[in-house]
C-alpha cells in the first residue's frame, strides 16, 4: 500500500475497495493514481536518506516528490 504524503499520488496497494473505487473498472480515472511510480518510505525503515528536518509528518513519498526534494537538498543522505 503505498499514497504519497506529499502530492497524494497512490498505487493499487491502495485501494480498498476496487470495485467501490473504480465501478467502472476504470482505475485511469483517477488522476492520482500511478502504478508505475517507486514509493519511498523514510519510518520506521531504516534507510540511506532522511527527510524527517524537511518532512517531518511524511512517511511515504512517491519518486516523483522524492526526485524534487533531492533536487532541492532536502534529503539528508547517510
Amino acid at each position: 500500500m503505498a499514497l504519497c504524503d506529499v502530492c497524494g499520488n497512490f498505487d493499487d496497494g491502495h485501494i480498498e475497495a476496487p470495485t467501490k473505487m473504480f465501478p467502472s473498472g476504470n482505475k485511469t480515472a483517477l488522476p492520482d493514481y500511478q502504478p508505475d511510480l517507486y514509493y519511498y518510505w523514510d519510518s520506521p525503515i531504516e534507510e540511506d536518506y532522511d527527510w524527517r528536518e524537511n518532512f517531518p509528518n511524511v512517511d511515504c513519498m512517491c519518486e516523483i516528490c522524492f526526485d524534487i526534494a533531492n533536487e532541492e537538498g532536502k534529503l539528508a543522505w547517510v
